[in-house]
């Protein structure tokens, strides 16, 4: 007979199923004899005498951190619940428990929101206890953030012709930097090298929180709420249990019963879900969630930087609806006055985008096309993926063209010249190809008005007669802008 080799992936797949169906019927903890007894009835081992057999399928269960052995003869499946087991857990916990154990959350404002989800095992009573809905706060908004970022991770790789090569988004490099603390000091720092312990933690932040500013480029840093913060999670530290330790006290006092094991098994059976905020279905959403902001904006007596920082990352169409339901909201003049000013955002952002990418593929260009080049993948941003396929003069047409449909929709070319200023802002009050591709220079509007002037003339278009002044009067706006927006901040 020939002898059976190696479990392909798929089969060690089923056999991982029947057992963590076994561990369930059990109560969460199997004996030797319960899992070769099952192996024998599903044909896994062909005869009840081959107990070395099914000792060696365990071993090598256990080599492959599937399995873990809690004493003699006594096993736990340690894998985590594959995505066909999840929706039979939700399922479970629904049948058993109904509405009462249905957490719905979102982060957001009264009708925007950044993300959405479920938690299933979690009490929605979970909110009358203080503490819990604060902690809940934190965590969920910063779950949000993150998982905005992953989703921003995911459209980028799918735009991309070739997903190793894709552009990184910004708000993913966002949420790296900030996340970098957190992982080296939670996950990375210490003696074992897994994590500082809560109680260090909250001292080192407190040292940190002496050296941090109040302001960083014009935008405020909640310092005192941040103190207040740290203050009190001193105060729940103290009054806070070991749950981990709780359990093992439980099993060890049980004797390790099936009963105790099946209701810890029971206890830990929660479930979150996370799914993109409602405007990727509900189109009227944008305008509601912008509505609100500006509405908000004006009553608190907000300047027009304010309501220009929020109105420019929404499409023109949704501001000018929003701006028909603004008419008792804001006169006339300060209408107008907005409206020149969002144009202005909008047209320096199509103008940048156009330089950003010839300086691209300018730099791109500049490497012999027949060597494959590689790079530290942290050394640079490249905003295209690839240049291959087309030659300098096709992508200085697209570019051309690319300019040419934003003066049919309106866009004048002095409206773009003035406004690239307020491309990147109020994150940064210079254009993005600046960021990207000239952050040591000392003279910005040198620079800008030369990678400006070059674009234009690669692409055969010739600047305006008042170019220079053009490019003057953007640097001045900006300035002016991130002015007025650190006056409403301060009130804060």
């Amino acid at each position: 007979m020939k002898r059976r080799g190696r479990r392909s992936d798929l089969e060690e797949e089923i056999l991982l199923r029947k057992l963590s169906k076994l561990q369930e019927e059990k109560g969460g903890v199997l004996t030797f004899s319960e899992i070769h007894k099952m192996f024998v009835s599903e044909k896994i081992i062909s005869n009840t005498k081959y107990r070395g057999n099914t000792r060696r399928i365990l071993r090598r269960l256990m080599e492959k951190g599937y399995l873990e052995q809690m004493d003699r003869g006594k096993y736990r499946l340690k894998v985590s619940p594959k995505p066909f087991q999840v929706t039979e857990l939700i399922n479970e916990v629904r049948e058993k428990y109904g509405d009462s154990m249905i957490y719905e959350w979102r982060v957001g404002g009264h009708l925007w929101s950044l993300a959405e989800g479920v938690v299933f095992g979690l009490s929605p009573e979970i909110e009358d206890n203080p503490v819990y809905k604060l902690v809940l706060e934190v965590l969920l908004i910063r779950l949000a953030a993150i998982f905005d970022a992953i989703v921003q991770l995911s459209i980028a790789a799918r735009i991309s012709k070739d997903p190793k090569k894709a552009p990184i988004p910004r708000t993913a490099v966002r949420e790296f930097a900030l996340n970098t603390l957190p992982h080296f000091i939670g996950e990375r720092s210490g003696i074992d090298g897994d994590g500082l312990p809560a109680e260090d933690i909250i001292e080192l932040y407190k040292l940190v929180v002496k050296n941090l500013p109040k302001y960083i480029n014009v935008q405020p840093i909640q310092v005192d709420t941040i103190k207040e913060y740290i203050h009190i999670s001193e105060k729940m530290l103290k009054k806070s249990i070991d749950v981990s330790g709780m359990i093992e006290d439980m099993i060890i006092a049980s004797g390790e019963s099936k009963e105790t094991w099946h209701k810890i098994r029971e206890l830990e059976k929660t479930v979150l879900v996370m799914y993109p905020p409602r405007h990727l279905i509900d189109e009227k959403e944008e305008e509601r969630e912008l509505y609100e902001l500006l509405k908000m904006s004006i009553e608190e007596g907000n300047n027009n930087a304010t309501l220009l920082a929020h109105m420019k990352v929404y499409d023109e169409n949704v501001v000018g609806n929003v701006m028909k339901y603004l008419d008792s909201a804001i006169n006339k003049k300060r209408k107008i006055d907005l409206m020149s000013r969002y144009k202005l955002v909008r047209a320096g952002m199509i103008l940048d985008s156009v330089v950003t990418t010839y300086l691209s593929a300018k730099h791109e260009f500049r490497k012999p096309r027949h060597i494959t080049h590689e790079e530290d993948a942290f050394s640079e941003v490249i905003e295209i993926d690839d240049f291959a396929d087309n030659s300098m003069e096709d992508i200085v047409l697209k570019l051309r063209e690319e300019l040419n449909n934003a003066r049919r929709h309106g866009y004048t070319l002095e409206e773009m010249i003035k406004g690239i200023w307020l491309s990147a802002w109020p994150l940064n009050a210079v254009p993005r190809f600046v960021i990207l591709y000239h952050q040591t220079s000392e003279n910005t509007i040198e620079l800008v008005r030369e990678a400006v002037r070059e674009t234009l003339e690669a692409m055969n278009v010739r600047p305006p007669r008042n170019f220079d002044s053009l490019v003057r009067e953007g640097y001045k706006l900006v300035k002016e802008l991130d002015e007025l927006l650190k006056r409403d901040s301060q009130k804060y």
